[in-house]
């Protein structure tokens, strides 16, 4: 089996924020050559969450010959800005355009695949349906269409009132450890993780719903060969709004859709995560040649 070699960089995004990301290569064996790259995947991971939590993916593609880029959003993880805070939503598509632009002046000629897990499948979504001719496959799990889990009516009230005067003030959403995985032992890290953000700004909470309620017009704009991996159990984001809008992608597109019954949130952390990577693994070799 390949060893995979792990690198750090800093980056700074056209406003001068500095985007902390993790690249992952395959590397030599018992003095043979490094793996030749295949393609190029770049990671874009969820809210109240860090690229950090996909280790795990990042050696499983690398050890195929893929290089796997893995960025922290503005305000979360190790990059820079104000903890879980944005000022436009549109930024997360720029600082991922950013990304993509440097992965592809470093990979020249090999394809580029976009995976984005939750709000980062929002973002992939809505960069693919910005800039569908940079990206060669798009692939989404369990993506933040629209929430499923429950939000205060008080609290919602109170972030859009006082966003105007107070856009970063910082709120917790409740979002529940348990309702990301069957593991235990992934929802006892993710409560003792000290890098994530688990709050938001008031500005981020606006901004965040205004894209959920937008987001369904972006459907036909897709134009990108595009896998959705959904969670049947996923109480965090609404699998049926997820559908809604899979289903809402022109029929001349190369789209596949799985519904992984019984799986929650996370579907890249469950005990079936295995499983799940081999079947995202085969859909992007099938596209590598085309």
């Amino acid at each position: 089996m390949p060893e995979v070699t792990y690198s750090e960089e800093t980056l700074k995004a056209q406003d001068g924020t500095e985007l902390f990301c993790r690249v992952w290569k395959g590397g030599s064996v018992e003095g043979e050559p490094a793996l030749k790259a295949r393609s190029t995947i770049v990671i874009a991971h969820g809210f109240a969450d860090h690229s950090g939590r996909y280790e795990h993916v990042a050696e499983f593609f690398a050890k195929k010959g893929h290089v796997v880029y893995a960025y922290d959003h503005r305000g979360q993880g190790k990059s820079g800005g104000v903890r879980g805070h944005v000022n436009r939503f549109s930024q997360f598509y720029d600082d991922c355009w950013f990304v993509i632009r440097r992965v592809k002046g470093r990979n020249p000629g090999k394809k580029c695949f976009l995976l984005g897990h939750s709000m980062g499948g929002l973002i992939a979504l809505g960069y693919a349906a910005r800039r569908p001719k940079t990206i060669n496959g798009l692939i989404v799990t369990s993506p933040l269409v629209a929430l499923r889990m429950k939000v205060s009516p008080v609290k919602k009230g109170f972030g859009k009132l006082v966003s105007g005067l107070f856009p970063k003030l910082a709120l917790d959403p409740g979002m529940v450890a348990e309702d990301l995985s069957h593991d235990l032992d992934v929802v006892e890290a993710y409560k003792k993780d000290p890098i994530r953000s688990p709050k938001v700004t008031t500005r981020f909470y606006v901004e965040l719903d205004r894209t959920m309620k937008t987001v369904g017009s972006l459907a036909k704009s897709i134009a990108t060969p595009c896998l959705f991996m959904l969670g049947g159990d996923d109480a965090v984001c609404s699998t049926d709004a997820t559908v809604r809008f899979y289903e809402s992608i022109p029929e001349t597109i190369d789209k596949k859709l799985i519904v992984w019954d019984g799986l929650y949130h996370e579907i890249l952390n469950e005990p079936e995560k295995d499983q799940v990577l081999r079947v995202m693994a085969e859909w992007i070799a099938e596209r590598e040649g085309r």
